[in-house]
């Protein structure tokens, strides 16, 4: 049982990375014709990727607070990191296209790196300062132009499970550009795939989104400030999950 179990894992993760591959192809076919980065990801992320992804590896995806959402603004999103299914799960259930605050190395996977570009997410190089606070500066006027905005703020996927202290990246963007935040809590992931585990589970991803932070709530706090109280936001939606 547990060699056909092996197999059958195998044959998930390699229809996974197929799947993404054929997607982010699609997706920059899709971009050359439209220009609409917005609606390709969108459209490519909700109802081409991420339902595909579910039905092979067996995950449901539940959502709560969706009415907190408003589809004609545009938000930095900040969610917990426990596991590579995250990314599906907001994917699936959010109904805008997310753009991913992503570290500059992810601009060099074949394809998806290529796609990530392509389609207009923010890179980010940790290794230097002031590349850094420009890209920053520049997600902020993109964030005001329209766009939403996705940041796993603990910088990595969490080992244990634990929420982690939230890196001040998004927050700089949400205080330069006075942009609203939309806590999430994602509860369930870790069970389906684990930090450093290539073995997926079927089972169901819970994704509560929390009342929405403004951006003139938070103008006289500091960074610091507006980070801890976001990470505080989450760890109380997280609570409701047990």
């Amino acid at each position: 049982m547990n060699f056909i179990w092996k197999v059958i894992n195998s044959v998930q993760i390699i229809l996974v990375v197929l799947w993404t591959a054929i997607c982010g192809i699609l997706g920059m076919i899709l971009m050359l014709i439209t220009w609409n980065g917005k609606w390709v990801h969108h459209i490519n992320g909700r109802f081409l990727w991420s339902p595909f992804i579910c039905l092979i590896t067996g995950v449901r995806i539940r959502v709560q607070g969706l009415e907190k959402i408003d589809k004609k603004k545009s938000y930095i999103f900040v969610a917990n990191h426990a596991s590579h299914f995250d990314i599906l799960a907001l994917s699936r259930v959010i109904p805008v296209g997310l753009f991913f605050i992503a570290k500059q190395e992810l601009a060099k996977v074949p394809v998806m790196g290529q796609y990530m570009h392509f389609i207009g997410h923010i890179f980010v190089d940790r290794g230097n300062k002031e590349n850094a606070r420009k890209s920053m500066q520049a997600a902020a006027a993109k964030i005001k132009a329209g766009k939403n905005v996705i940041s796993f703020a603990e910088g990595t996927r969490s080992k244990t499970g634990e929420l982690q202290i939230f890196k001040r990246g998004a927050f700089m963007i949400a205080k330069e550009g006075q942009v609203d935040i939309v806590p999430i809590a994602i509860a369930g992931s870790r069970k389906i795939l684990a930090s450093g585990s290539f073995a997926i589970r079927p089972g169901v991803i819970h994704v509560y989104i929390g009342d929405v932070m403004k951006a003139s709530e938070f103008t006289d706090w500091s960074v610091e400030q507006l980070a801890e109280n976001t990470r505080q936001r989450v760890l109380n939606l997280l609570s409701t999950t047990h």
